[in-house]
């Protein structure tokens, strides 16, 4: 079974949770995000995404990593043979991975590594862990398998070069992509939905109209909200409150700072809207959150480090 929604069907926040599949890519209907650390393995076929603002195609033979509580959702894709793992974030910060390690999954872009050996040893397991997920013995013994896939696949992975990237631009000889796929989007659509969303995500930090959303896709403010919401499955607004959210727990996570610098940072016009936005989207209150996530880290690292924005080292301090 999948984590359950904790929001209204069209914007989907999903509880963390260990969670395996295996099988054609879904047919989703809308955006969603989760504080887990995602794995998708295409064994056979195509991923095509809309991840935070930009399109990023998982192809045959790749493994994509990414912390899914940026927004997320698959515009479409070609059938064949996928498998996904979620791991909970709190599960992951208890790894005591390096700093570069952990910045790497923390970082807001997926990450895409190409190696036989990973995606042999990975097709091998996961009819294991389909079996063991949801048995707490079984589970431990499938979290420390995945603990080493996941490093394998950092280590595999191309470095953080800034002339590379997973993203990719929509090809307009692909009309919807591909006839086979799972999901039919005109292309033209899925233009004007990757300029809107990605003017979103490089400005959700400021004050944000939908009628400058709109005009970074020409178009007027009804016809862009209603191409973004048959395209996404959410609203512009809901969208923007989701970067602000991703942030938010990014900040929370990575960061000392106090909770009212995270909510100005994070784009919240109030300390009350961060708040209710972040609450609900962690079921729980941000001081919560990140107490609650420094002590998974805390498990196996007596000595929990203090980040800064930029970097993720820096000196001991006190949770505000």
């Amino acid at each position: 079974m999948h984590p359950r929604s904790l929001s209204l069907p069209d914007v989907e926040t999903m509880a963390p949770g260990l969670w395996c599949r295996r099988g054609n890519p879904p047919h989703m209907q809308s955006m969603h995000r989760h504080d887990d650390i995602e794995i998708n393995m295409v064994l056979r076929g195509e991923l095509r995404y809309v991840f935070a603002g930009r399109p990023f195609v998982v192809r045959e033979g790749q493994i994509a990593v990414f912390w899914a509580a940026q927004p997320h959702g698959l515009v479409d894709s070609r059938a064949g043979d996928v498998c996904w793992v979620h791991v909970p974030v709190s599960t992951v910060m208890g790894w005591n991975l390096p700093d570069r390690e952990l910045s790497a999954l923390l970082r807001p872009r997926p990450l895409v590594a190409d190696s036989e050996l990973v995606r042999d040893r990975m097709a091998t397991m996961i009819p294991s862990w389909l079996e063991e997920y949801e048995d707490t013995e079984g589970a431990a013994v499938a979290l420390l398998e995945i603990q080493a896939l996941l490093r394998r696949i950092l280590r595999s992975a191309p470095a953080d070069d800034s002339s590379w990237s997973p993203f990719v631009e929509p090809d307009p000889s692909e009309a919807a992509f591909r006839a086979g796929g799972s999901r039919r989007v005109p292309t033209a659509r899925i233009s004007h939905t990757m300029a809107m969303a990605q003017y979103v995500v490089e400005r959700f930090r400021s004050p944000v109209r939908v009628e400058d959303v709109a005009r970074a896709a020409h178009l007027t403010p009804s016809h862009a909200m209603t191409v973004f919401r048959d395209t996404v499955g959410a609203t512009i607004g809901d969208y923007l409150t989701m970067c602000r959210v991703a942030e938010a727990q990014r900040l929370l996570i990575t960061t000392s700072l106090p909770t009212t610098e995270i909510a100005e940072r994070s784009g919240f016009g109030s300390l009350s809207s961060f708040y209710a936005h972040v609450s609900a989207a962690c079921g729980k209150a941000p001081r919560d959150y990140r107490r609650q996530t420094r002590e998974a880290l805390a498990v196996h690292a007596p000595e929990v480090r203090a980040r800064r924005p930029g970097g993720l080292s820096g000196s001991a301090a006190g949770s505000p």
